[in-house]
């Protein structure tokens, strides 16, 4: 039945109308104007982290690594190569954080090994450093890729750290995810106005279809043939 049909397609296109306005508002409120995804963890206190560039080179913009310390704590973050990160920190309690999860705008993390880091500051293998009480923020630039960031403390022992985040900034995600918003906005509106007309006026589109019944009541007359 085409009545039925069109009530159908006008059903989806509210739904899907509705699914690309939810997604679109939820990822534009999360970038914000500035178009900024920002992933964060809090590492297991003792531990010695590292940044793999799984998730410090995951697209070729660059990437802001903020280490926040609780009571104002020495905290030191170096960027180098991975394999000499991961030679500089040796055995020691290591959390590695590998991946980013976008629904919970989290950091995955993996921890291994025991005992602290050997001194960091005065190893020669450092692309940059940066060292700071109670935070440090280092970027790591695309064309360096690939990199890894440690975070410790100068002597290489754990910070105490309260968070590690990573941003990465692009404002052309921001004016998508409004874009996405807006096809839904406007989905969601056709399709909802289609189906109340659908149900305003039944027997106007039964009779153009050509219903068996007139909306008077009376039937159709048919032509007898001579």
């Amino acid at each position: 039945m085409p009545t039925l049909a069109t009530r159908i397609l006008l059903a989806a296109l509210t739904v899907i109308g509705l699914v690309l306005l939810a997604v679109g508002s939820w990822f534009t409120f999360h970038l914000g104007p500035s178009g900024s995804a920002t992933f964060t963890t809090t590492p297991p206190r003792g531990t010695v982290v590292v940044l793999e560039p799984s998730v410090l080179n995951r697209v070729d913009r660059p990437t802001t690594v903020t280490a926040v310390t609780r009571s104002g704590a020495p905290v030191f973050i170096g960027r180098a190569t991975p394999s000499d990160a991961t030679a500089v920190v040796g055995g020691a309690d290591v959390t590695s954080v590998t991946g980013a999860r976008v629904r919970s705008w989290s950091l995955d993390q993996s921890r291994s090994g025991a005992g602290p880091a050997p001194a960091l500051a005065g190893a020669d293998i450092w692309h940059g450093t940066v060292t700071g009480k109670g935070s440090a923020r280092v970027q790591v630039r695309p064309q360096d890729a690939p990199e890894a960031v440690v975070v410790a403390t100068a002597d290489g022992q754990a910070a105490d750290l309260a968070s590690v985040t990573v941003t990465i900034e692009r404002r052309t995600w921001f004016f998508q995810a409004l874009l996405v918003s807006l096809v839904g906005l406007l989905a969601t509106a056709a399709g909802a106005a289609g189906l109340w007309q659908q149900r305003r006026h039944p027997v106007a589109v039964e009779e153009a279809e050509g219903g068996p019944d007139r909306a008077d009541g009376a039937r159709p007359t048919e032509e007898v043939p001579s």
